[in-house]
């Protein structure tokens, strides 16, 4: 967190010199410890977000394959004709324990063409699919998987 306060600071800067880098790591290490002392961050929880960050990125590959083949999925109903059977479908995924994993599961199914997150209560989704195929395999999707791996310490 340090790191990215300190390249804001020399972004907002426009250039760099020792004065203003000296004076950048003055201002950062103090909003850092901050950070640490009322917004319970810490080195351990930037070390650990860190050693993830293979995992979000894999996360976030997996999403965009994702939206591209549902996109795909959808261009009979778009283009050919084909009626759509909407259903809403309740899942409960198991295995993801964080309320920041639920909400980017969430956030996941959403961004998908042809399905929606209508609510997220207790761990149990409301997930509005554009057609019935959509919702086959939405409680251990490619998604559930990897924010499983994700969570994983």
């Amino acid at each position: 967190m340090f790191v990215l306060f300190f390249a804001v600071w020399v972004l907002l800067n426009g250039k760099l010199n020792w004065e203003i880098a000296a004076f950048g790591a003055v201002i950062s290490a103090a909003i850092y410890f901050f950070c640490c002392k009322f917004m319970h961050y810490s080195i351990k929880r930037d070390i650990d977000n860190i050693r993830r960050l293979p995992r979000l990125l894999s996360l976030l590959g997996t999403l965009l394959w994702e939206i591209c083949r549902s996109a795909f999925a959808l261009l009979p109903y778009v283009y050919g004709g084909k009626r759509p059977d909407p259903l809403v479908a309740r899942i409960k995924p198991e295995g993801i324990d964080s309320d920041t994993g639920r909400v980017f599961l969430a956030n996941c199914i959403t961004m998908t063409p042809g399905t929606i997150t209508g609510s997220l209560k207790d761990g149990e989704y409301l997930v509005h699919c554009l057609d019935r195929d959509l919702a086959e395999g939405l409680e251990d999707s490619s998604f559930v998987k990897k924010i499983r791996r994700w969570e994983a310490k």
